[in-house]
């Protein structure tokens, strides 16, 4: 069997930051990756990170995964092609609904050749239960992880990080808390020993309804945000866009996009900030990315959208 890996973890919370630390880890332990990418407009733009990192990549952009685009993610794990040492790996968006996406992919049969899901959830050790409203569904995708990671754990006081713990224990928080390193050797055990079990095989006159089981419109909430994405110059002055950045509306509870700077001409970076108290973040691609359009990415509840794209319109281009 495949073993199949779930990341999730609410908007921002470092579930990219921990792919790429945990693909060089995989390689020690010559397993073989394959990344899906769940976003809400534009995963292509996370999935460029990967470019160098993993063999395949499939960016899956618009709802989430577990509800309206699940079809697209069953068709894409069907198509998967089985080989020893490979890992399947899923990096879901922010508000994807874990406990749905679990029971999905468990119990569709045409998935037998995958482990049953191993979710690894990322929990952001500043922002843990700072989320206002957000706070129960942040709760819910811990609890059903089978493996917790804290990121940002170098930014917090000790006190602060023993507040998570004692939160998580609180909230039912079960799994194992681990590290890329870790992670990865976990995963290479369970490649070598998951042919032993068959999990998904069912019994006769099993009540699951397989084939008729269909994907419900999950109640989000304020889970499901508003997204905008909106065109940026072709090259651009660090300094002005260091002022849009920092000028975001407290609406935006992450941006991030691709960006040319004038003063590095050709050179693509992907970018990315979460709240209005982080700073904005840089991720060089090269010269050659996939994606070659400059562009701004807005993940919110009642985005201003018609502001951000004026305020983005007034830029003046560098270069």
């Amino acid at each position: 069997m495949t073993p199949l890996v779930l990341v999730v973890g609410f908007l921002g919370s470092g579930k990219t930051t921990f792919l790429k630390n945990l693909m060089p880890a995989l390689a020690v332990e010559a397993l073989a990756p394959e990344l899906i990418i769940n976003d809400y407009q534009n995963a292509r733009i996370d999935a460029e990170q990967f470019r160098d990192l993993v063999a395949e990549v499939k960016a899956l952009s618009g709802d989430c995964v577990c509800c309206g685009s699940r079809d697209e993610l069953l068709e894409a794990l069907r198509d998967f092609k089985h080989e020893s040492g490979k890992v399947m790996i899923i990096e879901t968006n922010g508000t994807t609904d874990s406990v749905q996406l679990i029971e999905a992919l468990a119990l569709d049969p045409s998935l037998k050749k995958f482990s049953p899901p191993i979710q690894l959830s990322v929990i952001d050790g500043k922002r843990w239960q700072r989320r206002f409203w957000h706070n129960a569904l942040e709760r819910e995708q811990a609890r059903t992880a089978s493996h917790i990671h804290i990121s940002r754990g170098d930014s917090v006081s000790a006190e602060r990080m023993e507040a998570v713990l004692d939160s998580l224990r609180e909230c039912g928080v079960r799994g194992t808390r681990t590290d890329p390193v870790s992670f990865a050797k976990n995963l290479s055990l369970v490649s070598a020993t998951a042919g032993k079990a068959h999990i998904h095989e069912h019994p006769a006159g099993c009540a699951c309804e397989h084939h008729t089981h269909t994907p419900s419109a999950h109640d989000h909430k304020g889970y499901h945000f508003a997204s905008c994405e909106i065109p940026l110059p072709t090259v651009l002055e660090r300094k002005a866009f260091d002022a849009l950045m920092a000028d975001l509306p407290e609406e935006v509870l992450r941006a991030k996009g691709l960006v040319v700077f004038d003063d590095a001409p050709g050179e693509y970076f992907v970018f990315q900030k979460v709240g209005s108290d982080d700073e904005t973040r840089l991720f060089p691609v090269g010269r050659e990315p996939r994606v070659k359009t400059p562009l701004l990415l807005l993940i919110g509840p009642s985005l201003p959208v018609e502001a951000l794209r004026e305020r983005v319109a007034g830029l003046v281009p560098g270069g």
